[in-house]
């Protein structure tokens, strides 16, 4: 819905204006992250609804840091160049976002500080990689190291989706096979059985037993399906909680490996960016805390930054650390004591990166067979369980 409102801007400016959001309290909430006060809020006469595009998603965060990029290097100056892009994205809620900074721009403001208002959108690092370029009259080189940045972090995150998405519809599959064999073909075969009074070798009666707890009691056995998720997401919210199972996790073999090198060269990537962009190493340490999850990560990171901040070495936490390669900590060691830090980490990020499609790729192939071996293994059992009988009956029978 589109709403219009009044409302009060910091350097006390009354601004007119509409926005576009799912409800009132939503406008209003985005209002008052944008810095404005509210004097009042209603629905505009043309109003309708129009199709909600999620506002700071990396696909028009490209969009943006690509064309910004473009503009700003052909000579255009900041504010046509956020109303181009304002109107190539068009009415949705990212178009909103930029409309906002546009106006916030033309009224005197930087561009860093018009970002910062929208915190949801833009993040910490985005908007030190923005205040970076400006500071130094590198604003169009910043775009495109923003826009290098993302196009990475859409990478990976297309390369893991991808080597998940199989293997789970693969399992989805095996499970619904399953499903099918205990809810209905075995107490088909059951009945039949009963009816000619065949003896049962121990394995159809384990599968009988099996199939007949789950189809009777299946009310009560869905639910506790349901409750592993339900305490995962509890463990979630608890900081506690989650420390100790994201060091579970990143110790778990191969897939802690494979996490911790993930997450790694995350880190490596913003900081290679940040430091591209002439951002002080101290500053980069501390805004790529705001785009780390785990917690295990987390405290690797919060121990560099007090090293760095003590005088310290990186190459030395990171030695110290079960979370980084040898190969890695070597490299960024050297990058250090030859003052060329920052090509060092650009070069380990490329490598990590390439290195962990392939892990991600080898990773895919392994586990595909795998579940379907374990397929055709249970299906292969129940058959045999189900159709043993039958052979027992047919040779009984001569």
């Amino acid at each position: 819905m589109l709403y219009r409102y009044r409302a009060l801007a910091a350097s006390g400016q009354q601004i007119t204006d509409t926005i576009e959001a799912d409800s009132v309290n939503e406008a209003a909430e985005s209002l008052r992250a944008s810095g404005l006060t509210v004097l009042g809020l209603q629905t505009a006469p043309d109003a309708r609804p129009r199709r909600r595009v999620r506002g700071g998603g990396s696909r028009h965060l490209l969009l943006l840091t690509h064309q910004m990029q473009m503009l700003l290097e052909s000579g255009a100056s900041l504010v046509p160049a956020l109303e181009a892009v304002e109107k190539q994205v068009g009415k949705t809620s990212f178009g909103d976002t930029l409309r906002q900074v546009r106006v916030a721009v033309e009224n005197g403001g930087s561009l860093t500080e018009a970002l910062e208002q929208h915190p949801r959108t833009f993040r910490p690092v985005f908007c030190t990689i923005v205040a970076a370029g400006e500071a130094t009259a590198t604003l169009p080189q910043a775009f495109g190291r923003l826009s290098l940045l993302i196009e990475r972090q859409q990478q990976v995150r297309k390369t893991v989706t991808g080597a998940v998405l199989y293997p789970a519809l693969l399992a989805m599959l095996c499970l619904g096979v399953i499903a099918v064999l205990v809810g209905f073909v075995l107490p088909r075969f059951r009945g039949l059985f009963d009816m000619l009074k065949t003896p049962l070798p121990g394995s159809t009666r384990f599968l009988f037993g099996i199939s007949e707890l789950l189809t009777s009691y299946w009310m009560v056995i869905a639910p506790l399906g349901v409750l592993p998720f339900i305490l995962i997401y509890l463990i979630l919210q608890q900081p506690a909680l989650r420390r100790h199972l994201d060091a579970i996790l990143i110790r778990t073999p191969w897939i802690g490996r494979m996490m911790a090198r993930l997450l790694i060269a995350r880190v490596l990537r913003i900081w290679a960016a940040m430091l591209r962009c002439h951002v002080s190493l101290t500053d980069t340490i501390d805004q790529s805390l705001h785009a780390i999850t785990n917690q295990a990560v987390r405290k690797l990171v919060e121990d560099v930054q007090a090293a760095v901040g003590g005088g310290g070495r990186i190459g030395d936490v990171l030695n110290a650390s079960y979370l980084v390669d040898p190969v890695v900590t070597a490299a960024i060691s050297t990058g250090e004591e030859n003052g060329k830090l920052t090509e060092s980490v650009d070069f380990v990020s490329d490598w990590l990166d390439r290195e962990n499609q392939q892990m991600v790729t080898v990773a895919t192939r392994v586990l595909e067979p795998t579940l379907l071996a374990v397929m055709g293994a249970v299906v292969g059992a129940v058959a045999m369980s189900l159709f043993l009988p039958l052979f027992d009956m047919a040779a009984g029978g001569r």
